[in-house]
């Protein structure tokens, strides 16, 4: 299986995932009004039936080879990119990082959801944890490694990217935190401006944050880079209240095959936007009672 892997993991994809994930020049200044709409909200020029196919075509082998092999079994990411000192380390690494983060998200429905959290999740922590192990001058998230090919603008989505599998892990809110401060202080240094929302705790820590924040749907344009980073970063922290409180995310319940408490039942009435099909959660649940996953080329009829 090993080398199904090396086959459809290579640098081609990679490159793929990026420009995909970052759509613009790498150095040009961005409206981030109109970037965070296109990066996370689905804004787009280019046609999404394409793009879609595009991804497919690309990601769906690995997803199903790493399906494959067990989560004690799949092999050591590193494996599959040149050394870390190689010059094209870091934006292959954030391409190998976003098929393993966000291709499940892009890619994946209904009951195999289950298989984004519960399992590629996984497998994109400990990779992410690995590039954050490395020495600071090869770490592939460090700006010393982008600065000169790169706008700021642009490394904002960088990190944006390398930190996401951290913010979307239910057991790394400290490290996902710290990481989200790093680039806030690098923002703040380089521009010589303060976020705002440091004096706006009510903001940042609002246990109901993470979805109003998705209904806003970014800030409006137009939006500079420091504005748009801090906005950015705010998003990123709000994922922290509702595992201080409830010590997972309520909206995973559904596609982990989880009961949900009172609480937690009172938290998504005011998350609508998260509600699972009844009919995906109740056969998520049984597979989870049952011990059993069900495969990827199946289940979805």
């Amino acid at each position: 299986m090993a080398g199904d892997l090396k086959q459809h993991l290579t640098p081609e994809l990679f490159k793929f995932m990026v420009d995909r994930s970052i759509p613009f020049k790498k150095t040009e200044s961005l409206d981030f009004g109109n970037a965070i709409s296109i990066v996370l909200f689905g804004g787009s020029q280019e046609p999404q039936d394409s793009e879609s196919q595009g991804i497919r075509e690309r990601a769906w082998p690995v997803l199903k080879a790493l399906s494959q092999y067990g989560l004690d079994q799949v092999p050591d990411m590193m494996e599959f990119l040149p050394p870390p000192e190689d010059p094209d380390f870091p934006s292959q690494a954030l391409g190998l990082q976003l098929v393993l983060d966000q291709a499940p998200r892009d890619l994946l429905e209904g009951i195999h959801n289950r298989w984004t959290f519960d399992y590629f999740g996984d497998i994109a922590l400990r990779f992410a944890r690995q590039l954050q192990a490395l020495p600071p001058h090869l770490n592939p998230a460090a700006w010393a490694r982008w600065r000169d090919s790169v706008s700021l603008d642009y490394f904002i989505f960088v990190r944006l990217w390398f930190g996401a599998p951290l913010v979307h892990h239910e057991a790394t809110p400290d490290e996902a935190v710290a990481f989200t401060e790093e680039t806030r202080r690098l923002v703040e240094q380089t521009l010589g401006t303060r976020d705002p929302h440091r004096d706006q705790p009510e903001k940042r820590w609002d246990l109901h944050g993470f979805p109003r924040m998705l209904t806003e749907k970014g800030p409006s344009s137009p939006c500079g880079a420091a504005e748009g980073a801090f906005w950015i970063a705010c998003l990123l922290d709000v994922h922290r209240p509702p595992l201080d409180r409830f010590g997972r995310y309520p909206y995973r319940n559904g596609f982990l095959g989880r009961v949900d408490t009172p609480e937690e039942e009172a938290w998504m009435e005011k998350a609508p936007m998260f509600a699972v099909d009844p009919d995906v959660r109740r056969r998520i649940r049984d597979d989870v009672e049952a011990g059993r996953w069900t495969p990827l080329d199946e289940g979805t009829e």
